[in-house]
């Protein structure tokens, strides 16, 4: 079994734009290694494909463990110590809720939504024309389409959408005062609750309505608990994909030459936007929320991950592993039958907003291929800015022109 020799601090530099510190193909020759990051206990930072899906899938990694510890993180969260968020549960009560909510996301229901996605995306990019060459793809349309999409589903308001999420972002942002982050979470809840005491007195066609109606056992979701589920929701279904769509069109402005490919071969669509959702590095660092080891068990066949010890899983990392996706770090969409990426994770808490992801992602990078053929950047790639405040890499403006 292989000893540990040596603690590092994570992370080992800033993360900037797209790229991806070099140094972690060596680690992932290396194996699992010990990091401290600036919050919490020590952990386990697993790099390679096959350790990261185990650690996603093995039912010997698990989040409630957790709770009982000092959590690694980067900044000090009390949501890696709320037991009522989706994300923090283990089964079965995790399959429980998951059970519960589950068929708003389904790809039947999902597939109902293209038609409004569609009239969505179309009004979105009419602003866009009408602003001109120049104009920012964020602000006009990735920083727009999925919160009005969640906002739709939940059965948020639009005009309170913006609003909405402006909380959210202040909520899981870094670097914010706790007591601002806990004025965000207040109002945040305030909001949800008076919307949950409406639809229990009037339904409507709304998953905020269908959680306010759901049974277990027939016991009903409290409202703290609709609260929770509804801000999981919207957590894992809007910056995500806001910050994705920016960065697949960046992706595909600074590669020309694929741009140019799904222009003349518009049927290599479905795979290259596959391929964008592996090789894009979408969190700065690992993914927020560790996992703890229930009982002793080896990753890499020879590390040995002790009972009760965290792991960071940089599957942004492990999306580039070339053991698992030759020459894992280009950026090609003519692979054959690759392995799939952990973008969405695997196994229970495999993205439950996935199908709406990548129909959203979908319906926009086709229309812009459609409506903008001639598109590219109005400014250099350097001089693109990038978010700060967030875990997710996410460009702050991407003028484009045409």
């Amino acid at each position: 079994m292989t000893a540990v020799t040596e603690m590092r601090s994570y992370p080992f530099v800033e993360a900037t734009g797209l790229t991806i510190d070099p140094e972690y193909r060596e680690l992932q020759e290396r194996g699992p290694i010990k990091v401290q990051l600036p919050y919490g206990e020590p952990c386990w930072l697993a790099t390679r494909y096959d350790d990261c899906r185990s650690v996603y899938g093995d039912r010997l990694f698990g989040r409630r463990l957790g709770l009982e510890h000092d959590a690694p993180g980067m900044w000090s969260s009390d949501l890696v110590k709320d037991p009522t968020l989706l994300v923090n549960m283990d089964p079965p009560d995790h399959t429980r809720v998951r059970r519960l909510t589950s068929g708003a996301f389904s790809p039947a229901r999902i597939q109902a939504l293209a038609g409004r996605v569609q009239d969505l995306v179309d009004h979105l990019y009419d602003d866009l024309e009408d602003a001109g060459p120049g104009s920012d793809f964020v602000s006009l349309l990735s920083a727009k389409l999925p919160s009005q999409v969640m906002a739709d589903i939940l059965g948020v308001p639009a005009s309170d959408a913006p609003h909405f999420a402006m909380l959210v972002d202040e909520l899981v942002g870094v670097g914010l005062a706790p007591e601002a982050r806990a004025d965000a979470h207040a109002q945040l809840r305030d909001f949800a609750i008076g919307l949950i005491n409406d639809r229990r007195v009037k339904k409507s066609d709304d998953l905020l309505s269908a959680l306010v109606e759901a049974r277990d056992e027939d016991d009903r979701f409290s409202e703290e608990e609709v609260f929770r589920l509804a801000l999981s929701l919207w957590l894992g279904g809007v910056d995500t994909t806001h910050n994705e769509l920016g960065s697949m069109v960046y992706a595909l402005m600074t590669h020309p030459e694929q741009w140019r490919d799904l222009l003349q071969h518009p049927t290599l669509l479905p795979g290259a936007l596959e391929e964008l959702w592996r090789w894009i590095p979408s969190h700065k660092y690992g993914v927020l929320f560790p996992r703890w080891a229930s009982e002793d068990i080896l990753l890499s066949g020879d590390t040995l991950i002790r009972a009760g010890e965290p792991v960071l899983a940089e599957h942004t990392v492990a999306n580039r592993d070339e053991v698992a996706f030759v020459d894992g770090w280009k950026l090609d969409f003519h692979r054959v039958d690759p392995r799939p990426h952990l973008t969405f994770a695997h196994g229970p808490h495999h993205c439950m907003g996935a199908h709406l992801a990548r129909l959203e992602v979908r319906t926009a990078v086709e229309t812009l291929l459609r409506r903008f053929p001639t598109l590219g950047l109005a400014v250099a790639p350097e001089a693109i800015e990038w978010s700060t405040t967030s875990m997710l890499r996410g460009a702050l403006s991407l003028p484009l022109t045409w």
